[in-house]
């Protein structure tokens, strides 16, 4: 079976933690033999010698078939159909000759757009939405009827959490009867905890106090994800003495990500860092490292950074926003409700005195069993099976 897997975010050697888990998923489908994959990154035409067209042309990190197609698009989503017509025209000249037996399609903008110019083919189309592809896109008036077009002749949808899926299907019911929820994947081969032993040599190595708890949260700073709510809640008491808090994520300065660097500045109470994303082989020392995740979040589909936290062993503090009380439990961690900082403070000093009651390797069982390699690829094979045996009648 061969399946061509289309997403315009991928990691690239200028931007290598922007969309890995498309990344992980596509070589998670390369190790089943059965299966051959092709990658597809649609790409806006750009201007020689600028900072977009730089990024656009940086290469790829992935040792499968990819290629980058150009594609015509406009800033701030404008002139919407010329961009559907020229990212449709662009893909199914390229498709039509690769013999892709299904078309897995990530995110409903852009590259969703494509999906009617495929099902005029007669090809099988899935389509994952993840989240701020639906949520950024719902309330544009010029992009309704592309979505909703893309939405009806899509074979099958998956989303990322069940939240998404309620607030879709209470627009287009419809949907329901091809659509499931299909949970972001870890690679719980790589992510795994370590012994005390191994933990204290990585914070040596990371420069960490060793007298202190070490709080991990890994989100860019756009104000969905809630690191003020974070910073809030540390800033509301004094009994934080005993924990350094490390909040890695992306910067794209905006008003919210510069009053977010005042915040930390302004909080002389309480020990915070705050780093720039790193490639994901130092991103999985920070977890080993630590010794408790947090995730504050305003909202969000099914968080890929818990269940890499998760994997290494760490207890999670979240809020209850997607599908995170889906893995949290008393053995696992604590979920409070979203957009207050006095509970959140409250559930980090809690769950911060009593990391001794959490089993680490009953952690990464958990998640593993759920989200791991091995379900995770099954759960895919099946969708895809199911398609190819229809289109093989």
């Amino acid at each position: 079976m061969k399946i061509a897997l289309i997403s315009h975010l991928f990691p690239t050697e200028l931007h290598p933690f922007h969309g890995k888990f498309i990344k992980d998923q596509l070589e998670l489908l390369q190790t089943d033999s059965n299966i051959q994959v092709e990658l597809i990154v649609p790409t806006p035409y750009s201007l020689p010698f600028t900072e977009r067209n730089r990024k656009n042309n940086s290469i790829l990190i992935t040792k499968a078939k990819a290629s980058r197609l150009k594609y015509l698009s406009f800033p701030e989503k404008r002139f919407p159909r010329i961009i559907a017509r020229s990212i449709s025209n662009t893909i199914t000249n390229f498709i039509d000759r690769s013999e892709a037996d299904v078309i897995h399609i990530h995110w409903l903008y852009p590259d969703g757009l494509v999906i009617p110019a495929l099902k005029e083919m007669g090809l099988k189309t899935v389509l994952t939405i993840h989240g701020s592809d639906w949520y950024q896109t719902r309330n544009d008036p010029v992009l309704v009827d592309l979505l909703e077009s893309s939405l009806t002749t899509a074979d099958r949808i998956l989303y990322s959490g069940p939240l998404l899926k309620d607030d879709i299907e209470a627009e287009y019911p419809f949907l329901s009867s091809k659509s499931e929820i299909i949970y972001n994947l870890v690679d719980d081969g790589n992510y795994h905890p370590v012994d005390d032993e191994k933990k204290s040599v990585l914070k040596k190595g990371l420069g960490w106090d060793p007298s202190k708890k070490h709080a991990l949260t890994v989100a860019n700073l756009r104000k969905e994800k809630g690191i003020d709510i974070l910073l809030e809640a540390i800033s509301s008491t004094e009994d934080f003495s005993d924990i350094q808090f490390h909040v890695i994520g992306a910067d794209d300065k905006t008003d919210y990500s510069k009053k977010i660097r005042h915040q930390i500045q302004n909080t002389s109470q309480a020990d915070i860092e705050l780093m720039e994303p790193v490639k994901p082989h130092e991103l999985l020392k920070l977890y080993q490292a630590s010794d408790l995740y947090i995730l504050p979040s305003r909202r969000e589909g099914f968080n890929v950074s818990i269940l890499e936290a998760m994997a290494c062993g760490l207890p999670a503090v979240c809020t209850d926003v997607g599908g995170n009380k889906l893995i949290i439990s008393d053995k696992t961690g604590l979920i409070c409700p979203p957009k207050n900082a006095n509970l959140l403070a409250q559930g980090i000093r809690s769950l911060a005195s009593a990391l001794n009651q959490f089993n680490s390797t009953h952690i990464h069982n958990t998640i593993a069993s759920l989200y791991g390699n091995k379900a995770f690829l099954q759960k895919l094979k099946s969708i895809y099976a199911s398609l190819y045996t229809d289109s093989s009648r």
